[in-house]
């Protein structure tokens, strides 16, 4: 591919990110949806952050996190604990269940990537980490 304008740099990445959760759908479907998904994610990585904490972090609906934290509670994946500071709100962790399919995750994950990034050189990957920490910083900047 050719960039000839700005904008193809945009198509490519969107491209690359729906081959990527595209093959992350097909390896985790029969366990859970994208949505939840995201939200393992979240409190895999930040465990006893609030529901308002994910509910900023995705953008999604206040009434639907609470829907799917439901459901990720029911399926015995999410436990919502209380806040330490805040009586309150409560706070998100996985549940031993919840972090064995956390961990499930991060082998797809990890498995993906080797995959997309194989014909890649240590040193070419190091300078596509720093273009792409760039373009992030180039947005946050302003």
């Amino acid at each position: 591919m050719t960039a000839n304008h700005p904008a193809d740099v945009f198509d490519a990445m969107h491209d690359l990110m729906h081959a990527y959760r595209q093959r992350m759908r097909a390896a985790m479907q029969a366990e859970l949806t994208p949505n939840e998904a995201r939200a393992l994610l979240f409190v895999g990585r930040h465990p006893m952050r609030t529901q308002r904490d994910l509910v900023e972090h995705s953008g999604n609906d206040k009434a639907q996190i609470a829907r799917m934290l439901g459901t990720l509670e029911e399926k015995g994946w999410l436990e919502r604990v209380p806040h330490a500071q805040d009586a309150r709100s409560r706070c998100l962790r996985l549940s031993p269940a919840g972090q064995a399919v956390f961990e499930r995750m991060g082998e797809r994950r990890r498995e993906i990537t080797a995959r997309m990034l194989r014909d890649f050189s240590p040193g070419e990957q190091e300078v596509l980490r720093g273009l792409l920490g760039r373009m992030v910083g180039n947005l946050e900047g302003e």
